[in-house]
């Protein structure tokens, strides 16, 4: 049985004001005005997880509680109550990673699962080291190929064997920890989940590359739990180093495509959702990835990565990239780029009046509730909004159009500035790139310093000065205030932050 637990997040307040009641978050901005028997309801929660509110599963009042969980006023969290654990077997491709596949199997032997319940497959593609000699020290199934056919056909080739009601899916240089089945596998009581998607964190942790992948990590899907609505369209998905499936849904749709090389859990995922299926991510059954810490070896997979964008967009011709564009901030965005990269002060005036008519349609806004909040909040709360947007605009804008700025880039040097700029979420080495990319264009003083003024706000912020990256999830929470103020649905904006 399920229980869904409520809990106020931090920083919200319950206000009672004459006859109205209401529900308020000063940092991001969100008022939401209730009734006397809501606020109640709100005023029996508390904010630690050791006092939470908590309901069956299906109760009638989840609905609302999920709405205000969506505008970012409320905790979610769900406990199981089971006796039993339905059959798993944990499936690990490997090739010549001895020391890698040593530590995977020996932190499976630490899972907090009924021994019984758990069948490991390791299936090693056609290794030429002492990978083989490592695995025999294991009690578990192995399957070995003399000529290497690729983690997809690997992982195929193990769930025909596969005893589980569950497959779970890992990669031999991951590290799951104690309760990675124990989190993810309760969610599979409800008959409509085909997978499940845990978090992803770094194994390593020492240098500035390891705490940029700990934000910007393919792999890394966010600190807010998602799952797919059949009522809107959804590019969700789900890394295969932390996937764990319905082995009926797996089979149904066909497994893993073994020609895809990089991209094959992105089409395994939307293939069984297709299927009627519902995909679940939720920020737990932690597994530990050991990523390429090195520049180039990090660079060249980031690469593989973004070969497999043509093909899978060939394959699903409904899937469409989506970015929520609200225009005054889009507008402010453009300008104080442009302010920077030109050098033209002017080019600020336009932001100016977007903050200032930004700042006049909240206040009219919150005088229709009849809350009263004072300006300086109200201001504060804009330019929060403007700057958030601004910061995850770049991120996204960065993926897409910094082809179309390369070639006259090369050309002009302040062109070529606002290229690097967006290049450099995606190199370590960015503060150097202007200089080694451009050939000594940017000579310029002014230029060089309007670039680093740009990359410190841009790429620094995301990494933060912490494994957290303050900075992202900071923007994050902004950004889901803005839409649930603009919007009366959750947008599908970003997928780390909406329920899609």
């Amino acid at each position: 049985m399920k229980k869904v637990n409520y809990r106020l997040r931090e920083g919200v307040n319950l206000v009672h004001e004459g006859e109205d009641f209401y529900l308020l978050s000063e940092i991001p901005l969100v008022a939401v005005k209730v009734n006397k028997a809501l606020y109640e309801i709100l005023s029996e929660m508390g904010r630690s997880t050791s006092s939470p509110y908590s309901l069956e599963n299906d109760h009638p009042l989840m609905d609302l509680l999920d709405r205000l969980v969506i505008k970012g006023l409320l905790v979610r969290d769900e406990t199981f109550e089971h006796e039993t654990y339905p059959p798993i077997s944990i499936i690990i491709p490997v090739k010549n990673r001895p020391r890698d596949i040593r530590d995977c199997l020996s932190s499976l032997e630490a899972l907090d699962y009924p021994r019984d319940k758990v069948e490991v497959i390791v299936v090693d593609d056609g290794s030429t080291d002492s990978t083989t000699q490592v695995m025999q020290a294991f009690q578990i199934k192995a399957i070995s190929v003399r000529e290497s056919i690729g983690a997809s056909a690997c992982r195929n080739l193990a769930s025909r064997e596969a005893k589980g009601d569950l497959i779970g899916f890992i990669d031999s240089d991951c590290v799951p920890q104690p309760r990675w089945l124990r989190d993810l596998v309760p969610y599979f009581e409800e008959e409509t989940i085909g997978i499940v998607g845990g978090y992803v964190s770094n194994f390593y942790n020492h240098t500035l590359l390891d705490r940029y992948e700990d934000v910007k990590s393919s792999l890394h899907m966010g600190s807010h739990p998602i799952k797919t609505d059949d009522a809107r369209p959804s590019n969700f998905y789900v890394p295969s180093c932390n996937l764990i499936a319905r082995k009926k849904a797996f089979l149904e749709a066909g497994g893993f495509q073994e020609d895809l090389h990089v991209g094959e859990d992105v089409d395994l995922c939307w293939r069984v959702r297709k299927l009627g299926y519902q995909l679940l991510y939720v920020p737990r059954g932690e597994v530990k990835h050991k990523h390429r810490n090195d520049v180039m070896p990090m660079l060249r997979r980031r690469f593989d990565y973004g070969t497999s964008e043509a093909i899978l967009s060939l394959r699903h011709r409904d899937k469409r990239k989506m970015l929520y564009l609200p225009p005054l901030y889009a507008v402010f965005f453009i300008s104080v780029c442009l302010g920077i990269i030109l050098g033209y002060p002017l080019l600020f005036i336009p932001a100016l009046g977007i903050l200032v008519v930004d700042f006049f349609r909240n206040q009219i806004r919150m005088s229709k509730t009849g809350l009263k909040l004072r300006n300086y909040t109200l201001f504060l709360s804009v330019m929060r909004s403007c700057v958030s947007f601004s910061y995850l605009a770049h991120a996204k804008l960065r993926l897409l159009f910094v082809p179309c700025i390369f070639l006259p880039g090369s050309i002009l040097p302040h062109l070529f500035c606002a290229y690097s700029m967006f290049l450099s979420e995606d190199v370590a080495l960015s503060p150097v790139a202007p200089l080694l990319l451009g050939n000594g264009r940017l000579s310029d003083t002014a230029a060089k310093n309007r670039y680093l003024l740009l990359f410190t706000l841009l790429h620094y912020g995301s990494i933060g000065l912490s494994n957290r990256g303050p900075l992202g999830m900071y923007c994050e929470n902004e950004l889901r205030a803005v839409c649930s103020r603009h919007c009366e649905e959750p947008c599908m904006m970003m997928k780390n932050i909406f329920i899609v």
